[in-house]
């Protein structure tokens, strides 16, 4: 039955619908939601087999439209403004990390809390998949959930203002020595040298093996990406 309905209408089918009702006014009263309190309160009220009420539910808690034990729904978790202000943040600045919300986000709202309490509504919107959190070195990165997690790496990566002058320098040159890098983006040798490690740890960039010059290119599965990016075209 369940099937039938989400290949019709998919989450707008009316009974979908009546069902996140039922959730949402368990969840206004400040009750943690539970696929079985849920059931009880839905079967008294809706003319749903028991198999179709059940596939629904389950339906609705595996796409992460509520979450057991919770006591948000995935359409009232961001009616919290200090979490909403988070993801929008996240949302607004791509490949952010931690410490760069932590920053932004208690920094332009007084009073929002602790560093413990943005883990916490981090964690929050993780559970309910509006964003995702990978790791990139010794850094924690969150991402809105539909953004690919290369793009996600790049944006991190080119929010250094030095690994965005080596791979403007690389889409420009193709082709570059190391020693010369430095010199042509007019910054310190060993923090060149650095960036350059860490894009090629990274699979940004490589060592070309067509010369014995220790030229760098850019990952070729990876240029158009990163001149999109670049050219703030995603």
């Amino acid at each position: 039955m369940a099937l039938s309905l989400i290949g019709s209408n998919g989450l707008n089918h009316p009974s979908i619908q009546r069902v996140i009702e039922i959730a949402e006014e368990i969840v206004s009263e400040n009750k943690l939601l539970t696929a079985e309190i849920l059931y009880k309160n839905a079967k008294r009220r809706l003319n749903l087999s028991r198999r179709g009420l059940i596939s629904i539910i389950q339906l609705l808690f595996n796409r992460k439209i509520l979450v057991e034990g919770s006591k948000f729904t995935k359409d009232s978790v961001l009616s919290n403004a200090y979490r909403s202000g988070i993801y929008n943040y996240i949302r607004s600045n791509l490949g952010t990390h931690f410490s760069s919300i932590r920053k932004q986000v208690l920094s332009e709202k007084e009073g929002t809390g602790s560093a413990g309490q943005l883990i916490w509504h981090l964690e929050m919107l993780i559970k309910f998949t509006l964003i995702k959190k990978i790791k990139v070195g010794n850094y924690t990165i969150f991402l809105p959930i539909d953004l690919d997690e290369v793009v996600g790496l790049i944006y991190f990566l080119i929010n250094d203002p030095i690994n965005k002058k080596i791979l403007e320098l690389l889409v420009e040159h193709e082709s570059i020595q190391q020693p010369t890098v430095y010199k042509l983006i007019n910054e310190k040798r060993e923090l060149v040298y650095y960036r350059i490690n860490n894009l090629i740890d990274f699979d940004i960039i490589f060592i070309s093996e067509e010369d014995d010059n220790n030229n760098i290119r850019l990952n070729t599965n990876k240029k158009k990406v990163i001149i999109q990016i670049l050219e703030n075209k995603i």
